[in-house]
């Protein structure tokens, strides 16, 4: 690759702090999502109003470096996860109340929502969490949402894959199969190439100058599949924007 082409990343503080977590600062993490940054913020840091202070809807393992705030790959599955619950209809107030009580109840697991079984069969989840606990919000949450729940959260059932303990470990966004992924053992968790694990913002900045998918290709010794495929994934990024 000529020398004028040649980017140059450096790890940030926080991404050297947390090793293999994977690190999304909030506005990173509100563009993966497709939200604005301070709904991100509310959702994982809480948030304050006329002296109030209201509770996030999740807990977050990175302190915060000066103004800035970041959170690791399984928290983003989380916000995955409270996302899809307000797009069923939930109001904001027991969404964050239900995520609280039954991550209670569940207290040895740190983050709760980014295990497969809330993304395969969230409402009998909470059904079964209320009854066992005697918790009624988890039972109304369940009866809310029972038929809603399922066609928002099992799509993500076809883009997150799971260890042998059911935590997620990897986002496909285009599906798993398909060429993007992001791998917290891997490029800080961002976008990247599956195989060549070239960042997809990388490739589209290239594409968007000029460059050809074959050029690219060529320069990094991967598949022409994959480039068109990162090209693909920051196009549908940038229209969500």
């Amino acid at each position: 690759m000529p020398e004028r082409r040649r980017l140059r990343h450096s790890p940030s503080r926080i991404a050297a702090a947390i090793g293999d977590a994977g690190v999304y600062t909030v506005p990173v993490a509100a563009r993966l999502l497709h939200e604005k940054p301070a709904t991100v913020e509310r959702w994982a840091f809480g948030y304050q109003r006329r002296g109030k202070d209201y509770r996030p809807a999740i807990a977050t393992d990175i302190p915060p470096i000066g103004e800035s705030r970041a959170i690791t790959f399984l928290e983003l599955v989380e916000l995955m996860f409270v996302q899809a619950l307000l797009t069923t209809g939930l109001s904001w107030p027991k969404v964050r109340e239900a995520s609280r009580v039954a991550a209670h109840l569940l207290k040895d697991e740190r983050h709760p929502f980014a295990t497969r079984r809330w993304f395969a069969d969230p409402a009998a989840l909470y059904l079964s969490l209320g009854q066992e606990h005697g918790e009624g919000l988890l039972v109304e949450v369940a009866g809310h949402a029972q038929v809603a729940m399922a066609p928002v959260l099992h799509p993500y059932l076809k883009q997150l894959d799971f260890d042998s303990r059911g935590v997620a470990r990897r986002w496909f966004p285009m599906g798993i199969g398909a060429s993007v992924v992001l791998d917290p053992l891997r490029s800080f968790g961002m976008p990247i190439t599956v195989n060549a694990g070239v960042a997809t913002e990388v490739i589209a900045r290239f594409h968007a100058a000029g460059d050809s998918v074959e050029t690219i290709a060529a320069w990094y010794r991967m598949d022409e599949a994959e480039v068109d495929a990162a090209i693909r994934y920051e196009e549908v990024m940038a229209l969500a924007a």
